[in-house]
């Protein structure tokens, strides 16, 4: 009588919650799973039997899917698993709605979502959580629905995967096959995959408090797994979580207000831990008896996800994180184990030093991250680009003759045969040393005859100027409008002067902009600049002597003729 005035007292306090719950509810799309039943199983190694949590009375494919890839598959490989899901309640009177939520506001929105496992077909008053079974009805229940389901599946070959709720389902189940094969003889093949387990020895809510027992919820904290069975067992531990890593030192507030946090935006995350290649690899893996247990440490504290969640940048938390974490690490025990029950403590015995020490680094981190918040951004060098290449990375200019379309000019490599009479005709600069500044595009010419004998003497550039004069008076020009040799580079080209990328001797006169007519005079004004000395390095023409003699004859014949054209050009200047 007296449990039941308790319990209607709940009600009333509860009611107006439930209000808003409902609001909630009438938005969410529910999803609707079956179990398979042993018809529907295709031929496999084994059977994953799978159990949800508190408020996910059946898991949808999503979320069965991830099981699998996280946990079960990676547990065993090379096996073939066929996935089967258990309904059972996964009920807890009367917060199943407010944790619902909870995990609607700060959970996987997969799983707690509009449409997720955490809403299940069910008429809006029951999902408020106010009509649901306790808690320890609930897990009483889901022993039961998971003992129907491995008795269709001849108990046997068979993986037992549940998550919060579920892993309290599973380990009840544990105990009773340890109970019923005590020696191991005869054991089916049965393994367990857990997550968010609260019976994790160190660490789990319910081996904190063992053997407790809260009346007015109904709600038993049934202490440590047990780890020496013939079941293997594979657990999945994140740090901070308030169900699997509740602190040691409850008296440590600020451990315990972030291990809560944790319990929002941890605990709700029921795929956030993984086992598959690559992403296990942060994981700290021990193992002892029958169990294997994987703890995964979580890299920001939950204590400040509240501000994440409201905008706050992440490099503005960094600078008093540090500092908090130790703080919370204090509730902790990490030398302990895993494995090792580990009831809760009163209070730690601490090494002041240590303690000491551990804050000074942790301010100095802190300080180190708020000096980088004012730290002006570092400006990105962006490369220049250099002359355009073609497939065989051989530079090329596009080059322009009277009358004709631009066609492409290219500067072999040593050995390249640009002419196809199977000689070299000029080599190219160097792949690794740098380029010259560009220039204005350019004619080239010929200095004369010495060109082709004297192969040292030095090349020049010759750039218009206000003191050179005139070309001389004996070149032969030609008449206006008759068609010029002369070769013109259309585009701006890169002049290497570290290496023999002209024929010594050779002159590179650029062109002049056009000069108003009150300003023009009668003398081709150029400077000149000597480059380099030819290299001794060069390959020579030895290959055929005579052709290369007369490649450059014919080079000095078409500078003279430009040369001469210039002259004339600048003679008879005049309005077009």
């Amino acid at each position: 009588m007296q449990v039941r005035n308790v319990r209607h007292s709940a009600v009333r306090l509860t009611l107006s919650v439930g209000a808003s719950v409902l609001v909630v509810m009438a938005t969410a799309v529910p999803a609707s799973a079956t179990s398979a039943s042993p018809t529907d199983v295709p031929a496999s190694d084994r059977i994953a039997l799978i159990l949800g949590g508190t408020t996910a009375p059946t898991l949808t494919d999503t979320t069965v899917s991830a099981f699998m890839d996280n946990i079960i598959t990676p547990a065993h490989p090379g096996e073939t698993i066929t996935p089967i899901t258990v309904t059972s309640p996964e009920e807890f009177w009367p917060f199943t709605g407010l944790l619902r939520l909870a995990g609607l506001a700060f959970g996987d929105p997969t799983f707690f979502g509009p449409g997720g496992d955490a809403w299940p077909d069910q008429p809006w008053w029951k999902l408020t959580g106010l009509f649901d079974l306790t808690f320890d009805q609930s897990v009483r229940a889901g022993v039961t629905d998971l003992d129907a389901a491995m008795a269709e599946h001849s108990n046997d070959h068979l993986v037992i995967a549940g998550y919060s709720q579920g892993a309290l389902i599973a380990n009840q189940e544990k105990r009773k096959l340890a109970e019923q094969y005590p020696d191991g003889v005869g054991a089916p093949d049965i393994d367990f995959a857990l997550g968010g387990d609260p019976n994790v020895p160190n660490g789990g809510l319910f081996a904190r408090f063992p053997d407790s027992y809260i009346p007015v919820l109904d709600m038993s904290l049934d202490g440590p797994e047990t780890t020496d069975t013939p079941f293997d067992t594979v657990v999945l531990v994140r740090q901070y979580d308030f169900f699997a890593d509740f602190p040691l030192y409850p008296t440590n507030v600020i451990a315990d207000l972030n291990a809560f946090l944790g319990g929002l935006y941890v605990h709700t995350d029921p795929t956030g831990a993984s086992l598959a290649p690559g992403l296990s690899a942060s994981a700290i893996k021990s193992q002892h008896g029958d169990t294997t247990y994987y703890f995964f440490p979580t890299q920001d504290l939950p204590l400040f996800d509240p501000l994440r969640t409201l905008g706050v940048p992440e490099s503005v938390i960094d600078v008093v994180e540090p500092f908090f974490r130790v703080l919370v690490e204090m509730g902790y025990d990490r030398n302990i184990p895993l494995w090792e029950p580990t009831p809760a403590r009163p209070a730690p015995i601490l090494d002041l030093g240590t303690v000491a020490a551990d804050l000074f680094d942790a301010v100095v981190e802190g300080a180190v991250n708020a000096l980088a918040l004012f730290r002006p951004p570092v400006p990105l060098n962006v490369p220049t680009s250099g002359p355009a290449t073609d497939a065989t990375g051989i530079a090329t200019a596009a080059v322009t003759t009277p009358g004709t379309e631009s066609v492409a000019q290219t500067e072999p490599t040593p050995g390249h045969d640009a002419s196809g009479n199977g000689q070299t005709d000029y080599i190219s600069s160097a792949p690794t040393e740098p380029a010259a500044p560009e220039i204005a595009p350019t004619t080239i010419t010929s200095s004369g005859p010495e060109a082709e004998t004297d192969r040292s003497a030095p090349a020049t550039v010759v750039e218009p100027t206000d003191e050179t004069p005139t070309q001389d008076s004996d070149a032969s020009p030609e008449a206006p409008g008759e068609d010029s040799p002369t070769v013109a580079v259309s585009t701006p080209t890169v002049v290497d002067v570290s290496t023999d990328a002209l024929t010594p001797s050779t002159t590179i006169a650029a062109t002049r902009p056009p000069i108003p007519l009150d300003d023009q005079d009668d003398t081709d004004q150029t400077k000149s600049t000597t480059l380099p000395e030819h290299r001794q390095d060069a390959p020579q023409h030895d290959a055929d002597p005579s052709a290369a003699k007369a490649d450059a004859d014919g080079v000095a014949n078409n500078a003279r003729t430009s040369s001469a054209d210039n002259s004339s050009d600048d003679d008879s200047a005049g309005p077009e």
